[in-house]
C-alpha cells in the first residue's frame, strides 16, 4: 500500500473570503497521509485566524506566518518547511477534487514518475456561481501518457502550446528531493511567470513524465479583477522574459530544430498579440498617447521582430503585424485593433441578440474541444474539417454572420485568450 507523505502547500494573502472552501477540499483528500502546510503572507485580513482555527482542528495542518513577500516567497518557505516525499502547490482561491492527491500519487508509483500533470477546470464565478467553466486537458496525448525526458522535450513547444498544461504549478506533483537536490526555488523578482521558471528548471532533470486527463484541479475566477486579465506595464517585458528563457531552454536540452523552433514561434507570436490586445483593451479616452507608446515599445522590441518574422502562421486578423515590425507602423496598428474591437462587439451583440447560440461558454468548449485535436495549425485541410465539424454540431454563431474569419476564431483558442 502506497502511503508516502505529500507536502501540499498554500500560501495564503488576503483569502478570508474563499480560503474555507480551498482547506475544506484538501481535508476531504482519499490519501490522508498529508501535510498542509499554510503560508500565511502577511495577510491584512482574518487569513491567518482562518488558518489557526483549521490548524486547531487538525494536526496535520501547519501554519506559518511571514512578512508579505510575495507568492514565490511564500511557496519557497513552505517547500523549506516541507518534510513529505512530494510536494502538491494549491492556492488559496481553488478547490481540488477529493482523490487529487491519491491519484497523483499512484500514477506517479505506477510509472516510476518524476512528476505527474493532471488535467484542470477553469470556472468563472458571480459570487459562488459559476458562469463559464472550461476544460484544460492534455487530449492530444490520450488519457494517459508516458514520456520519457528526451520525447517530452523533443515534443515540449506542442505541448505547451496545445494543453495548456506546463506553466503553473497546481496541477502537478513533484518530487521533493529536485528541490533539495537541485536547489529550485521560486524566481523573488517576477510576479507574472514565476511558476513556468520554476518548472523550467525541473523539466530539464527530469527522467520521465506522465500526463493524466483527470480534472483534479479547479482554477477558479471569483470576479474579475486578476493578475493576468488586466494589462500592467510590466507585462510584455515579463513575457519577453519568460519566452527568452524558454527559448534558452530548447537550446539547452539541444532541441531548438524543427517542430520545436515553428510551434515555439506560434507561441511567442500568440503572447504578442495577447498583450498587444490587452494594451488596447486598457485604453480609455484621454489615454491613446500612452497606449500608442506602448504598442510602438512592443512593436519595436527586437525579440518580437524576430518572432513574427518567422512565425510559420498567423491569425487573418493579425497578418498587419509583419508590416507593422518592419516599418513600426504604429498608426497601422492602432486602426487594425480599433477594426478587431468593433468586430469582437458586433460578435457579442450577435450573440447576445441571437436564438441559436444558447450558453457562448460552452460554444467555447466546444471549440477548444475539437481545436486541441487539430495537430498543426498549419494544415489548412484540417482547419476545414474543423469548421465544417462546427457547422455540423449546429454551432453556426462564426463568422459570416458578423464578418470574422475563421481563423480569427481558432486563434482565440489557440492563443490562449483565457480568462484569467
Amino acid at each position: 500500500m502506497i502511503n508516502d507523505k505529500v507536502s501540499i502547500i498554500v500560501p495564503v494573502y488576503n483569502a478570508e473570503k474563499y480560503l474555507g472552501y480551498t482547506i475544506t477540499s484538501i481535508l476531504k483528500q482519499t490519501y490522508k497521509n498529508i501535510e498542509i502546510i499554510l503560508v500565511n503572507d502577511g495577510s491584512k485580513d482574518d487569513s491567518l485566524i482562518i488558518c489557526q482555527n483549521y490548524a486547531a482542528i487538525d494536526d496535520r495542518i501547519k501554519v506559518l506566518d511571514i512578512p508579505n513577500g510575495g507568492v514565490s516567497n511564500a511557496r519557497n518557505c513552505g517547500i523549506e518547511s516541507s518534510t513529505g516525499k512530494y510536494i502538491q502547490f494549491v492556492d488559496s482561491d481553488d478547490v481540488i477534487a477529493e482523490n487529487m492527491t491519491e491519484r497523483l500519487v499512484e500514477t506517479m508509483y505506477v510509472y516510476e514518475a518524476d512528476m505527474v500533470i493532471c488535467g484542470m477546470r477553469y470556472m468563472a464565478l458571480e459570487g459562488n456561481r459559476p458562469v463559464s467553466s472550461n476544460d484544460w486537458l492534455p487530449q492530444y496525448l490520450g488519457k494517459e501518457c508516458v514520456l520519457s525526458r528526451e520525447k517530452f522535450v523533443g515534443d515540449f513547444s506542442r505541448i505547451l502550446l496545445y494543453t495548456v498544461l506546463l506553466e503553473g504549478p497546481c496541477n502537478k506533483l513533484y518530487k521533493r528531493e529536485y528541490f533539495e537536490n537541485y536547489g529550485f526555488r521560486f524566481p523573488l523578482d517576477k510576479e507574472l511567470g514565476e511558476d513556468f521558471l520554476l518548472n523550467l528548471q525541473y523539466f530539464g532533470k527530469l527522467e520521465r513524465i506522465v500526463f493524466i486527463s483527470d480534472v483534479l484541479y479547479y482554477y477558479l475566477q471569483w470576479g474579475k479583477n486578476s493578475l493576468t486579465t488586466c494589462y500592467r506595464s510590466d507585462m510584455f517585458d515579463n513575457q519577453t522574459l519568460l519566452l527568452q528563457e524558454y527559448e534558452k531552454f530548447l537550446r539547452a536540452q539541444c532541441v531548438w530544430k524543427d517542430e520545436n523552433i515553428t510551434y515555439f514561434y506560434q507561441y511567442a507570436v500568440g503572447h504578442v498579440i495577447r498583450c498587444i490586445n490587452m494594451v488596447f483593451d486598457s485604453r480609455n479616452d484621454s489615454e491613446d498617447t500612452g497606449v500608442k507608446a506602448e504598442l510602438f515599445r512592443i512593436l519595436n522590441n527586437d525579440s518580437v521582430i524576430r518572432w513574427i518574422q518567422n512565425v510559420a502562421w498567423i491569425p487573418e486578423d493579425y497578418e498587419w503585424l509583419k508590416k507593422c515590425v518592419k516599418n513600426t507602423d504604429i498608426g497601422l496598428a492602432y486602426d487594425k485593433l480599433v477594426n478587431i474591437s468593433r468586430q469582437k462587439n458586433m460578435l457579442n451583440n450577435e450573440i447576445e441578440a441571437g436564438q441559436e447560440v444558447h450558453n457562448p461558454g460552452k460554444v467555447n468548449q466546444k471549440l477548444d474541444q475539437i481545436l486541441r485535436r487539430v495537430n498543426s495549425v498549419l494544415d489548412s485541410d484540417r482547419i476545414t474539417k474543423t469548421i465544417e465539424s462546427l457547422e455540423q454540431d449546429g454551432i453556426k454563431m462564426t463568422i459570416s454572420k458578423v464578418g470574422i474569419s475563421y481563423r480569427y476564431w481558432m486563434s482565440s483558442v489557440i492563443f490562449g485568450e483565457d480568462e484569467k
